[in-house]
């Protein structure tokens, strides 16, 4: 202010009055007085005039007359002769050269201009008004909020309870509180003045000053408290109908009713999309010029702010409590208006299939209003339609906190006001299992929707989209929880029961036939798997394209499904595709990115690649932990194959670390039982006898066995990796006859369960020929080692892959498990 004042001037001569501006209580008048108090030896007079209407002017302007002394004929009665009289004196310097004056609060530019004396002095003008340049030639200075620091500093001198102490444990508390209520008021010079005093005078807690901030502000404020304003704080923000069109004062009260979050220009301004509403309230939201119209209207009072590169506008938080509940107070019909225009403008503005990505923007405009402007309790159902995807869209963008957080809070309110057999509230009942799931609160995802699946087909029938997406819910919670046989069988119901309702190449007929490949890739019943992923891979590049996040998907799924079946170099090719394209993307911390290139560091471990492998996987285990953390499901996947790189790349100790922290996580996560776990034994089992440690080695492998052996019999390729292993554990502890025996066995089943030419069976036939040799029978011996070598030779390894090469040398072969989808 100062600056601007003697700008190009190094004496005080005349210069362009200087206007301040901004929203009531940001400070406007104090500056203006402390200018006055810092500077006060530079002015031979300084005036007060009180700038709300030209009455007040005049009035003051007079007065100033009478206290410079000049002649009664010419501060009389005649108002605008005796004003004009005045402002000459001002302006020749008579008596007084210099001077300041401070028009307060002036709300007519126009006005404020006739009434600008032009002698040797300053103008300081304070508004609410941002149109000033017409007038003064000069822009004014807007006048911001306090930052969350000058806010918390202030507070904390104010308020003795929130002084800063010297107990460190105290100190945080008092800061923190500070800085809630801080938030809390937006940074708002004179509401936090008046809650300084407020918390002085009555010794109420901040918790509590916050609970009467939520509850009423508008009565809050209108308490008096010892600060030195003569009006009550919670008129500063109301504004006269009559300064201001019908339109800006529907939309200032509509604007009331959002949350204090940016509000887009396209949520407000819908044209034809809400039906007819009171009076001009219809004409903001029906017609974009009215309504912008209006929004520069309250912009010029400084009661709202436009941000013109973004479309929106924004309500201070402060202005927007009290107004809100200012009305509720005093017209309860027009807050019944206002609130239910909020929700039907929320309800339009839903773009629908949240799947898609390109909705994103439009899902953003609500999201943040939707808990504030009371949605989660409107009878509006097309709101709770909007309500329910959302929380489907945050969990497909991996949003899972926020999901639960509105999902919640709209499930328990919906259970108790429609009941616990409504439509809505069944489907947002399987979105909020399925948020939950993601969040890995498992057995809380499976009771939900072991119970909404039945109150769904009870109420519903089979044949109903809520019901079908509730059983495909518990499919996913059922694979988890590691029952395959039992999913594989609801999936193959649901499958037609999908196809009927919707259409065989919809999309989630498409993702029932992923998940039945899924179920049978956990079986061990890979051929039938890679059949059903290569159906609708086929089906998703030709509707999405092959970029698509789903198509992607599907290329994933067949990677895996090449490498269960021992086309390793295949395996990788195709998963390193699928990273390249999900790369491309630009999303390093996406959930399915991630565990792509998880299986990328095991497509690179099985084609012979350890050291690259291990690095990738080391890199990416990290990211899991920190996205997800280290107790996730999909973490403990990720380092349950790190084991094995650690043990490849000779790092024994660090892969014994992991091993038994991750096996220790996997029954934290998931019960004594589950296939995960005894993976990550089996695991851990080879890395012990590396260690030289084969009875430990061995304990473990036979604990995996009947583990495996109980949950899929013999003929699944788990029990037999861990049959191979645990060959080689006997042979290390010299029971060889045994060791041989087991082998035999190992061999017979791997050629029945997979083929002649898989990785698994041939390292079966490497160590059977060993432990053949090792009980004294060299021909048979010899005769089989021929047999795997020329298994190596024909299949994708060749004898120049890793474990050929060991096998060619007589060095036992390890096998490891890759876990199942968690």
């Amino acid at each position: 202010m100062r600056d601007q004042l003697v700008a190009a001037s190094s004496a005080l001569i005349s210069q362009p009055a200087q206007a301040l501006f901004g929203l009531g209580g940001v400070g406007k008048t104090e500056i203006a007085a402390e200018y006055a108090h810092r500077w006060a030896s530079d002015y031979e007079v300084i005036w007060w005039v009180r700038a709300e209407q030209e009455h007040t002017i005049r009035n003051s302007i007079v007065a100033l007359g009478r206290r410079m002394g000049l002649q009664p004929d010419l501060v009389g009665n005649r108002r605008d002769y005796s004003s004009q009289a005045v402002l000459d004196a001002l302006r020749l310097g008579e008596p007084y050269r210099t001077y300041l004056l401070v028009f307060d609060n002036a709300m007519h530019p126009e006005l404020v201009r006739k009434y600008l004396p032009q002698g040797a002095g300053h103008v300081i003008i304070t508004s609410r008004l941002q149109n000033w340049r017409q007038a003064l030639r000069s822009d004014g200075i807007q006048v911001a909020q306090f930052t969350l620091g000058e806010t918390v500093e202030f507070l904390r001198k104010r308020v003795p309870a929130l002084a800063p102490g010297e107990d460190a444990e105290e100190e945080a508390g008092r800061q923190a509180a500070a800085e809630e209520l801080a938030n809390t008021l937006g940074n708002l010079p004179l509401a936090a003045e008046h809650a300084a005093a407020y918390l002085t005078q009555t010794g109420a807690t901040v918790k509590e000053y916050i609970e009467r901030f939520h509850q009423n502000a508008h009565l809050l404020f209108g308490e008096n408290v010892d600060i030195y304003y003569p009006d009550v704080v919670a008129t500063t923000w109301s504004v006269s109908r009559e300064r201001i069109s019908e339109e800006a004062d529907a939309l200032f009260g509509l604007l009331a009713f959002f949350s204090p979050e940016p509000i887009s220009e396209a949520l407000i301004a819908q044209p034809g999309r809400v039906p007819d509403l009171p009076g001009p309230l219809s004409k903001v939201i029906h017609n974009l010029t009215d309504f912008r119209r209006a929004a520069r209207e309250l912009a010029r009072f400084s009661l709202i702010q436009i941000d013109g590169m973004r479309n929106i506008v924004q309500i201070h938080r402060v202005v927007q409590a009290v107004t809100k509940s200012r009305i509720e107070q005093e017209d309860p019909e027009r807050a019944r208006e206002l609130r239910d225009a909020v929700h039907a403008l929320l309800a339009a503005s839903n773009p629908g299939e949240p799947e898609l990505e390109e909705n994103d923007t439009k899902y953003e405009r609500s999201r943040q209003h939707l808990i504030p402007s009371g949605a989660l309790d409107s009878d509006n159902s097309h709101l709770r339609n909007l309500v329910i995807q959302q929380v489907r869209r945050l969990a497909i963008r991996g949003g899972n906190a926020e999901a639960l957080a509105l999902g919640g809070q709209a499930l328990e309110r919906w259970q108790v006001k429609l009941g616990p057999d409504h439509l809505q509230v069944l489907s947002l009942a399987a979105e909020v299992a399925s948020v939950l799931r993601e969040l890995g609160r498992y057995q809380e995802a499976y009771e939900r929707n072991a119970e909404t699946v039945e109150r769904a087909r009870r109420v519903l029938g089979e044949e109903n989209e809520v019901y079908l997406r509730c059983a495909r819910s518990l499919g996913t919670d059922l694979r988890i929880l590691g029952r395959y046989n039992e999913v594989l069988d609801l999936e193959m119901q649901l499958l037609p029961l999908h196809e009927r309702v919707l259409r065989p190449e919809h999309r989630y007929c498409l993702i029932i036939r992923n998940n039945i490949a899924l179920s049978l890739r956990c079986l061990g019943r890979f051929e039938e798997a890679l059949e059903w992923d290569e159906h609708v891979r086929a089906e998703r590049e030709r509707l999405y394209g092959h970029d698509h996040l789903e198509t992607l998907d599907s290329w994933f799924a067949v990677a895996r499904d090449y490498r269960r079946l021992g086309r390793y170099e295949d395996s990788l090719d195709y998963i390193r595709e699928v990273t390249e394209a999900m790369a491309r993307t630009g999303q390093p911390w996406h959930r399915r990115r991630l565990l792509a290139e998880a299986d990328l560091a095991v497509a690179l471990r099985r084609m012979g690649f350890h050291a690259q492998a291990r690095e990738q996987a080391e890199e990416v285990l990290e990211r899991h932990r920190a996205l997800l953390g280290a107790e996730h499901r999909q973490s403990l996947l990720v380092a349950t194959n790190t084991i094995i790189d650690r043990k490849l790349t000779d790092d024994l100790a660090a892969a014994q670390d992991l091993g038994e922290q991750t096996v220790k996580a996997w029954e934290q996560a998931a019960g004594a039982g589950h296939p995960n776990i005894l993976a990550a034994k089996a695991n851990l089992a080879t890395v012990l006898r590396h260690r030289r440690n084969p009875l430990g080695a061995r304990q473990l492998n036979e604990d995996c066995l009947a583990g495996f052996t109980a949950a899929f019999g013999e003929l699944h390729v788990s029990p037999l990796v861990v049959m191979t292993n645990l060959a080689s554990d006997l042979a290390a502890l010299g029971e060889v006859r045994q060791a041989r025996e087991l082998g035999e066995q190992v061999l017979r089943l791997a050629k029945q369960v997979l083929h002649e030419r898989h990785p698994v069976t041939l390292a079966a036939m490497s160590n059977l020929a060993l432990d053949r040799r090792a009980v004294g029978e060299p021909d048979a011996a010899d005769e089989l080692f021929q047999e795997a070598m020329e298994g190596y030779r024909e299949s994708q390894l060749s004898l120049e892959r890793w474990d050929a090469r060991q096998a060619m040398q007589r060095g036992r072969l390890d096998v490891d498990i890759e876990p199942m989808s968690f």
